[in-house]
Formats: C-alpha cells, sequence, structure tokens
C-alpha cells in the first residue's frame, strides 16, 4: 500500500497511473472531493460530456439496482476510447457492490472494460471501503482534508493566472482568511473576486492586480440580498417570482455570470449537507443559511433536492456553463432558461 499524499493526490487526478482501475476520493472536505473526481474524469476521458463514455449513479441508485454497476463496468464505449464509471455516495450504504468490484479487479476478472471512480465524504478507517480501497494495488485511495494556508494560495494564484490576474502582496493575509473552510465554498470566493475585477479582455488596460481595496469591495458588496431573491424561489419552484426577480436583477446590472456562480454554489451547499448527514456542523461548513426564514426555507428545500434530482440539476448547471464559454450565446438566456428548467422541476417535486 502507498499513501498518497495531498500533493501526490492533486498530480494523480490530473495524470491518473495506469496501474489503477479504482479510485475511492473521500474526506470531510466534500467540495475538495468533487473538484477531484471531476478532475479525474476530464484526465481520463477525451470528452467527459460523452454518456457513451461516461455513466454515473448515486447510492440510491445502487440500492435499487446492486448490478447497474457490473453492467456498467463491463460495458464497452460506443464510440470507442476508454470508459468511467462515477458512483456518488453518501457514506457506507449501499456499497456492497463498489467492494465486489474493487475485488474482481484486484482478482484480475476478464470483462472489466471501465475505470471506477467512487466519491464520497468523510469515512472512517474501520469501514468497509477504506478497508478495501487503501490496501489494493489496482485501486487507489485519496483523502481530502481541509485546505491549509499554502494550499489555498495556490489555488488562488492558480485561477487568478487564468485570467491574467495576480494580487497584491500586502493583501494575502487580508484574503486567505476568507477562503477557509471548504473547497468549493473557496473557489467560489475566488471566481466572485475574478469577477468583481473582471474577466481577461473585459478589464482596463493595467488593471490587472487586485489590491486590498478590491477584497474589502467584495467583501462589502456580495449582491447576496437580491441573489437570494432569486435563488429562494429558484429552488422552492416559484416560477412567478423568480421570472420577477431575475427581471429585477438584469434591469440592476447583475451579471448572469454571477447568478449562475450562486446557483452552482447552491447545489453544492445541498451536496455538502446531504454527504454529511443533514447535521447542523454540516451546515455551517456547508455556508447554508442558519438562522431564519432562509434557513427554513434551505432545509425545506434539502427534502427534495436530493440524489438523482441533485445529479441533474448539477449537470443542467455544467451545461449552461459550458454553452456559454462554447457558443457565445447571450449568457441571459442560457442562465434564464436553466433556472426555469430548475424550477418547474423543483414545482414538479412539490407537488
Amino acid at each position: 500500500m502507498v499513501k498518497i499524499t495531498p500533493r501526490e493526490a492533486d498530480r494523480l487526478v490530473e495524470n491518473p497511473d495506469k496501474q489503477y482501475r479504482a479510485y475511492l476520493i473521500f474526506g470531510p472536505d466534500r467540495g475538495l472531493a468533487h473538484e477531484r473526481a471531476n478532475t479525474l474524469v476530464q484526465s481520463l476521458l477525451e470528452d467527459p460530456n460523452d454518456p457513451f463514455a461516461l455513466s454515473q449513479f448515486s447510492d440510491e441508485d445502487l440500492k435499487s439496482d446492486p448490478a447497474a454497476l457490473a453492467d456498467a463496468m463491463a460495458a464497452m464505449s460506443l464510440t470507442g476510447g476508454k470508459r468511467v464509471v462515477r458512483v456518488r455516495l453518501s457514506g457506507e450504504t449501499g456499497s456492497a457492490p463498489i467492494l465486489d468490484m474493487v475485488e474482481m479487479i484486484e482478482g484480475d476478472a476478464g470483462g472489466i472494460e471501465a475505470t471506477l471512480i467512487v466519491e464520497s465524504g468523510d469515512l472512517t478507517p474501520r469501514g468497509k471501503l477504506r478497508k478495501t480501497f487503501e490496501p489494493a494495488r489496482k485501486a487507489a485511495a485519496i483523502a481530502c482534508y481541509a485546505d491549509n494556508a499554502q494550499s489555498l494560495e495556490d489555488l488562488t494564484r492558480k485561477l487568478l493566472a487564468e485570467e491574467g490576474l495576480v494580487i497584491e502582496a500586502s493583501t494575502w493575509s487580508h484574503w486567505l482568511p476568507r477562503l477557509e473552510g471548504d473547497r468549493a465554498l473557496a473557489r467560489g470566493e475566488i471566481e466572485k473576486l475574478i469577477l468583481y475585477k473582471g474577466l481577461k479582455g473585459q478589464r482596463s488596460p493595467g488593471d490587472d492586480e487586485i489590491t486590498l481595496s478590491d477584497i474589502e469591495s467584495v467583501a462589502a458588496d456580495h449582491g447576496e440580498s437580491g441573489l437570494d431573491q432569486i435563488i429562494g424561489p429558484l429552488f422552492d419552484g416559484n416560477v412567478p417570482d423568480l421570472d420577477r426577480s431575475y427581471a429585477r436583477a438584469l434591469s440592476a446590472g447583475t451579471s448572469p455570470v454571477a447568478i449562475l456562480r450562486a446557483v452552482q454554489r447552491r447545489i453544492d451547499q445541498f451536496g455538502l449537507v446531504h454527504a454529511a448527514g443533514g447535521q447542523d456542523q454540516a451546515l455551517a461548513r456547508s455556508g447554508a443559511p442558519r438562522f431564519g426564514p432562509q434557513a427554513a426555507q434551505f432545509k425545506r428545500q434539502l427534502g427534495f433536492w436530493r440524489g438523482r434530482k441533485l445529479d441533474a440539476a448539477r449537470q443542467l448547471a455544467f451545461d449552461a456553463e459550458r454553452q456559454i464559454k462554447r457558443s457565445g450565446s447571450p449568457s441571459d438566456a442560457i442562465i434564464g432558461e436553466l433556472m426555469l428548467r430548475l424550477a418547474r422541476g423543483a414545482s414538479r417535486a412539490r407537488h
């Protein structure tokens, strides 16, 4: 057994080792686990969005049809190339088909065509999943724990560099504490800062350095109240209120991309809380509202944004972002269509 360090984990998901046919990516930082699983899928597949190359399951899927995993692992891609089977778990429940599959992989069983990626929240060392993956020769277990100051700084520098931005040296001590907690939330804060400064090609010449004033402006003006007026009715399935709030936000100059980021953050928050068992501590770690009417609304929405519905919502949001980047279509129309589809789905689930 080779222990995989955090730095080795990032290199492994970016450049997968051919000896591994199964991966367990888990830990208390569910946002980091999700990010590493996404990176691994992208590294293994030429087109991660090809439905013939990627099969996805939840623990609910495996409980309702335990044989589905073996069938998916044995299926060959209709378009050629590699295949990946991705499973998202909320714990050990429903993991029996996974344990059987790892045993088959270790035993060099024939007929296995795909690579298995299992994503989960925190798991105990005595649990069956870790006890199966960690000593395996052809499987890797990647633990995802909270970022430290250095890894948060590395993440910030990487995302800023992609947009041609740098951060003023004296501002790091004010910036890094805002990122502590969860990788998904940290990434959201960095993206919020990037949107405030403007994407590459949108800024004035020479306006490429982020200063303390920029950070304080972002902290003082999240636009959360306006976004709450969109996010609340969206995930409640209240289409009339959503339509009015979206129109007001656009009229006030709110960026459709900022709204998309808020939608994605809320989806991630639902996923993080479900993965941690829905406890109050999970609410705090996810950044979800914990007091007042917004907290009650969030907890109510948790009841029907789960399992396949939540996975579908995450995929729709990803598809919308990809469409904006690739097609050049009006972002306000794309985001509007996304929110309408999500709201209608929530409305049907509630009724």
